[in-house]
């Protein structure tokens, strides 16, 4: 997690980073919380809220014989959270994934 400072010096910017495993659990980053909902479905919750909607960006990760079929979409975005969902072509699937996002606070 950073926060960056505007041209006045302000803390005004910030960027999360995360990787979450399959299960729902953190592999690393900081600054969130996530909970997988159903299958292949997971909110990812911002200790420090946005003050309007963040650019979360998310990309599949695992091994290629697992994954190279496989996508993710986000499905919701609010100034607190995010949902996305994992799936292979015809249905959601647990699979883990990498996320940065960012926005003014």
């Amino acid at each position: 997690m950073a926060i960056l400072k505007n041209e006045s010096g302000e803390d005004r910017h910030q960027h999360i980073y995360g990787g979450i495993a399959p299960d729902g659990s953190t592999m690393f980053g900081e600054g969130f919380r996530c909970n997988k909902i159903r299958e292949g479905t997971y909110i990812i919750e911002f200790e420090r809220p946005f003050a309007t909607l963040p650019a979360p960006v998310c990309t599949i990760h695992g091994p290629e014989w697992r994954t190279f079929n496989m996508s993710v979409a986000i499905v919701e975005v609010n100034p607190s959270y995010f949902i996305c969902v994992t799936s292979s072509p015809d249905r959601p699937v647990d699979t883990g994934f990498t996320f940065i996002v960012f926005g003014d606070i």
